[in-house]
């Protein structure tokens, strides 16, 4: 009975062991398309930051506004970041005093939790720090929830919940 239980014990700890290194690697596999998003929010690359997301992808900002779509997303980032002409305002859905407030900002995840509900879908939480909004001297931070779906092993953002924490704003 012994021998029995060693082998059942030592096939569990494989097992365990092994699923172990799969998830990390797994995680491993989604955090470029993670990271796209703040490189190329932290270039200021609107076009870049429009790559990191599906066709088809929604976006929620912190202010509830829900962009549908990566060409709407997209657009209304490139406003914010200043870097289309203030007026090319066609499918811009932020306010006109926005223009530019993101345009020397660094956003960065403090920490991120991968979650897969599938192996082709993963949930992201990640909390983030911006720093030089136009409209606070202040650290911004909030909590982010990224959907990500992959296919032939490209993980693209299908969906963004973007939070903040209470801040002061002019």
């Amino acid at each position: 009975m012994r021998i029995i239980g060693a082998i059942v014990a030592s096939f569990i700890m494989c097992h365990a062991t092994t699923g172990h290194a799969q998830g990390s690697s797994a995680e491993q596999s989604v955090l470029p398309a993670v990271a796209c998003f703040t490189d190329s929010w932290n270039r200021h690359d609107m076009r870049s930051f429009g790559q990191c997301f599906a066709p088809d992808a929604d976006f929620v900002n912190v202010t509830a506004q829900w962009w549908k779509g990566r060409a709407e997303l997209e657009k209304n980032h490139a406003y914010l970041h200043g870097t289309i002409d203030v007026t090319d305002t066609t499918g811009v859905t932020v306010p006109a005093r926005a223009y530019g407030i993101f345009k020397v900002t660094t956003l960065s995840f403090t920490s991120r939790e991968v979650r897969f509900v599938r192996p082709d879908l993963a949930i992201v939480h990640a909390l983030w720090r911006m720093t030089d909004d136009a409209r606070t001297p202040e650290p911004r931070t909030g909590l982010m929830t990224l959907v990500l779906t992959t296919q032939s092993g490209s993980w693209q953002i299908v969906a963004v919940h973007n939070i903040e924490i209470a801040r002061t704003v002019r």
